[in-house]
């Protein structure tokens, strides 16, 4: 997935997120599940700039 669409999906399951999170709670199995996937997407983003970072030391 390239860089742009990475942060636009994080940005999209992170408002998604707040939103479910308003309407059922945090304890709600479908809000885990999101968190869930928003979490692999968050890694895989910090994992890209650690490489990064990494390579430019």
């Amino acid at each position: 997935m390239e860089e742009e669409k990475l942060k636009l999906t994080i940005e999209q399951l992170r408002q998604q997120l707040c939103q479910m999170v308003k309407e059922k709670g945090f304890s709600d199995p479908s809000v885990v599940a999101l968190s869930q996937e928003l979490d692999i997407y968050i890694v895989e983003y910090q994992k890209r700039h650690t490489e990064v970072k990494t390579w430019n030391m």
